[in-house]
């Protein structure tokens, strides 16, 4: 299935270090669509003072940050279904020159309708690099080293989300465009994929010849998809309600709430790590450890009424994240061809962003009804305990069809 472009580790086999380094690199751009984010998020206010004149103006500044999420969950599988069909890394080159363009432009305009459509275009662009890199370190290799990989990968946008964060606050002393101009990293990956990462015009023509012939998982990918779905959306509650959390049980500094950030993240690492030691476990245990964690950590945030019992809780959710991520992403590429892999991936990547994008855009309905956030906080992990039962019971059905 593999071409001779391709190098594909064997499950049992050892890789020198310069066969693994385009993997390294590759899972080095999970990065890219965090700093889309949070570099973002630490300069909301200023954004907000800086055009006083337009309507609607907070809604705007937050559309401006949530909407690359929503970008990647809608570009994610038309990315995959192209990459099938031209290349993965001629797709992932294209769209980190549109990346770092798209980017960078908010440095310049002066429309906030305009640097929304910046940030659409670029979440565009965010969705095409993580569905092909992810499909390329698919294609490059397989068995541990791809496992190892997918978790790296993992742990790199934890590590990620504690700097873009430190970084963000930083440069938005200086202003609110300043944190814009890191996304130029973008131009120094660039001449490194385009060096490192063999192209494969041979199994991308292969994977185009096979498509017609192979019979796509639909069964197991949409249970897997659904999975990580639900488990993304309550992943982020964690994530993005954090700020609001931690303000609820008295702490109100910025610096103790950027320490609980990383606290979290440093957590979700710890989790990525753990799953190296449970990738032999069927699926359907590893999932359901994913949602008892979840679903512990975020009643233990719920009902804490101190800081750090809050930070406990946080931190139980997040490990329980870092677990669930490359679990359920080694599931999905575990059961695609080479032919499938791309669309297969996308559509793992649409799951995942739209989780995220979901999560604080139903839990801003979902604490009125429930009366307040904590009350809707542990809704949410109410809801984890069941899927905790619910879930296993259907992947391990999917498994048994495919």
């Amino acid at each position: 299935m593999h071409s001779a472009a391709y190098m594909p580790d064997d499950v049992n086999g050892g890789s020198s270090l310069s066969r693994r380094a385009p993997g390294v690199l590759l899972a080095l751009l999970a990065c890219l669509p965090i700093a889309g984010t949070l570099l973002v998020a630490q300069i909301l206010p200023q954004m907000e003072a800086a055009f006083p004149q337009t309507p609607n103006v907070r809604l705007l500044v937050s559309l401006a940050l949530t909407v690359p999420a929503l970008a990647i969950a809608l570009s994610s599988w038309i990315a995959g279904w192209l990459a099938d069909r031209v290349g993965r890394r001629r797709l992932l080159v294209g769209a980190l020159v549109a990346y770092a363009i798209l980017g960078l432009t908010p440095l310049v305009l002066n429309d906030l309708g305009h640097i929304i459509l910046a940030r659409a275009g670029m979440g565009v662009a965010e969705g095409f690099i993580m569905t092909c890199s992810t499909a390329l370190i698919g294609d490059l290799y397989t068995g541990r080293v791809r496992e190892g990989l997918l978790s790296l990968q993992t742990a790199i946008a934890s590590i990620a989300a504690v700097i873009f964060a430190v970084v963000g606050g930083l440069l938005g002393e200086t202003g609110w465009r300043t944190p814009f101009a890191v996304y130029g990293i973008a131009l120094i990956f660039l001449p490194l994929v385009i060096l490192m990462v063999p192209a494969g015009q041979a199994a991308a023509r292969q994977a185009q010849t096979a498509i017609a012939k192979t019979r796509f998982p639909v069964t197991a990918l949409s249970l897997i998809c659904l999975s990580t779905l639900l488990f993304s959306f309550g992943f982020y509650v964690a994530q993005i309600q954090l700020p609001y959390l931690v303000n609820g049980v008295g702490v109100t500094s910025p610096g103790a709430v950027g320490a609980t950030s990383a606290i979290a993240n440093t957590a979700v690492v710890l989790g990525t790590l753990t799953f190296v030691g449970l990738r032999r476990l069927p699926l359907a245990v590893v999932g359901a450890l994913c949602f008892v964690c979840l679903a512990a950590g975020l009643g233990l945030a719920a009902a804490a009424r101190s800081y750090p019992l809050l930070c406990v809780g946080l931190a139980l959710a997040s490990f329980g994240g870092g677990i669930g991520l490359p679990t359920f992403l080694n599931a999905a590429m575990a059961r695609l061809e080479l032919a499938q892999r791309g669309v297969g991936t996308g559509l793992w990547q649409s799951s995942f962003w739209t989780g995220q994008f979901l999560s604080p855009v139903l839990m801003v309905p979902l604490t009125v009804a429930a009366g307040g956030l904590t009350s809707a906080v542990m809704l949410v992990a109410i809801a984890c305990v069941a899927l905790t039962v619910l879930l296993p019971l259907a992947l391990r059905m999917g498994v048994r069809a495919a």
